[in-house]
């Protein structure tokens, strides 16, 4: 039990920790942009596709179904012709962006206030299939020091709405 727990934890990653790194093309070696965002679908959490920035200006998307591993320092992709680009791509009007959510408050379902959001904990453990596992509140000098935050399940999300994600009552007083 206690192994498959820990084989848990390393298969979710931070989106803060992913954020930033390198996309690497593995035909040629070459990296191909630096992560900058993602986009997923809200009623199911599973991730579209990762936002890469290309250049000073540019920016293309990179398929869920395309990244070959999430490894510690890079993000891999069979070749850079993967990389598409966000123009002509119908499906992201319907999606949300990651970032925007950083800016997201939580309220429960009774209208209560519970935090804002800090962080994105995405499940890494099959890349191709990339999905949000959790949500971290933003905490207090309190939570910095310990490096703990109060952190419940994505699958607990009643509404993305557009200012705010509403939770269960249930899970906003486990929170505190």
């Amino acid at each position: 039990m206690e192994e498959q727990t820990l084989e848990n934890i390393q298969a979710t990653r931070k989106w803060s920790d992913l954020r930033g790194i390198a996309v690497v093309s593995l035909s040629d070696g070459k990296k191909v942009g630096t992560c900058e965002d993602f986009y997923f679908e809200p009623t199911t959490g599973s991730v579209y596709a990762l936002r890469v920035k290309t250049g000073l200006l540019g920016h293309k998307l990179l398929p869920a179904a395309s990244i070959g591993a999430i490894g510690h320092d890079a993000i891999t992709t069979a070749n850079e012709q993967e990389l598409r680009g966000e123009s002509g791509d119908k499906r992201l009007a319907t999606l949300v962006s990651g970032q925007n959510l950083h800016s997201y408050r939580v309220m429960s379902a009774n209208g209560t206030l519970v935090g804002t959001l800090g962080n994105v904990l995405l499940d890494t453990s099959t890349p191709t299939a990339l999905h949000i596992a959790a949500f971290e509140l933003a905490g207090g000098l309190r939570e910095q020091l310990g490096g703990h935050y109060p952190t419940f399940p994505a699958s607990q999300v009643l509404r993305y709405g557009q200012d705010v994600l509403i939770i269960p009552d249930e899970v906003a007083q486990s929170l505190h």
